[in-house]
């Protein structure tokens, strides 16, 4: 049997959507984790996820390759990401009963990727009034130590200064940056406390390097 915790994170989005996050402990496939869930493995769309800026529009179940964030209004679509520090983006639109998931790492975020998601919204006939935002556990700005190359891309709200050009930067706070800037209301975006990082209940590549698992985002329509 597969042994893995689940946060349930529609009551942050929407009744109209399941939007779950698996910590997932062990170390199981994502086809796994899906029939753990009862969901149906054969309606995923996955992302290649290759830290680019690319959203597309996901029309059908499959691999979606070179692209990190994917947006739909099938509701036999089940969205699905990976992640191990990096933000997964919940976006849900309930106008045009739109839904959208995206993967966001520090290359993604200052590339914009979230924006991205939200302008390819738009041009599917979104209302950039009415998109819901719900960023999921990711490194928080307490425990992600960069170098100035990375911190100078980060808008100074989302970063502090250390001691011998070391910076904290905070990925939910720039993607919420970036998210206002878009026009999405204030009340409209939610972030998730937990910072994978300091919880010992969540994967961290930063903590745990390159043989860490992953953790799995899912996101779907209610039939």
């Amino acid at each position: 049997m597969v042994k893995t915790s689940i946060i349930d994170f529609s009551k942050n989005i929407s009744p109209d959507v399941n939007a779950v996050f698996s910590l997932n402990p062990s170390q199981y496939s994502r086809k796994e984790i899906t029939r753990k869930l009862d969901y149906n493995a054969k309606d995923l769309a996955i992302p290649e996820q290759v830290h680019s800026t690319v959203v597309e529009f996901a029309r059908f179940p499959g691999m979606y390759p070179a692209a990190d964030g994917l947006v739909t209004i099938n509701s036999n679509i089940l969205l699905t990401l990976k992640v191990a520090d990096c933000v997964p983006v919940y976006l849900y639109e309930p106008r045009k009963n739109m839904i959208g998931l995206v993967h966001s790492g520090w290359r993604g975020t200052v590339g914009k990727i979230v924006p991205n998601a939200i302008q390819l919204m738009q041009k599917n006939g979104a209302e950039t009034g009415e998109i819901r935002c719900f960023l999921g556990p990711a490194i928080g700005i307490c425990c992600y130590e960069v170098g100035v190359e990375v911190a100078h891309k980060f808008d100074d709200e989302a970063k502090m200064k250390l001691e011998d050009r070391k910076w904290k930067v905070g990925l939910h706070d720039q993607i919420s940056l970036q998210l206002a800037s878009s026009g999405i209301p204030e009340e409209n975006i939610q972030t998730s406390d937990m910072c994978t990082y300091e919880s010992r209940d969540c994967h961290s590549y930063r903590r745990d390097g390159d043989n860490v698992g992953r953790m799995f985002a899912f996101m779907e329509l209610k039939h």
